[in-house]
């Protein structure tokens, strides 16, 4: 019998199927409601969007991974993390300041280990 490597070993660490299923699940779901609602300016048709709404259900999972695709490609992520994490980071001098409220989200996800410095 061949001998597993360690690396080979950390694929059968109960749920980690899972975890890459909800990535895959989310990176479609990201990319579709990027490309459907980058030309829109109403925030409630951008957040209403079905693909958006179904991130929005994925839960607690998927704060890390809007986290990312926020820091990477930006978007209106604001309402799907206040509506998972019941959380407010951004300050009231913030508003109106997209780029003040998205650095707001991403220093509150490194306080909480969501994101790597």
């Amino acid at each position: 019998m061949p001998k597993t490597s360690e690396c080979d070993s950390a694929y059968n660490i109960p749920g980690f199927e899972e975890a890459d299923e909800i990535r895959e699940a989310f990176v479609e779901l990201a990319d579709q409601w990027h490309a459907e609602t980058g030309h829109l300016s109403s925030t409630t048709q951008i957040a209403m969007h079905p693909a958006y709404q179904r991130i929005i259900g994925m839960g607690q999972e998927a704060v890390p991974l809007i986290l990312n695709d926020l820091r990477a490609k930006g978007g209106h992520w604001y309402w799907a993390l206040s509506a998972i994490t019941d959380a407010s980071p951004v300050p009231l001098s913030a508003a109106g300041n997209m780029r003040a409220v998205r650095d707001a989200w991403l220093d509150w996800g490194r306080q909480r280990g969501f994101l790597g410095r």
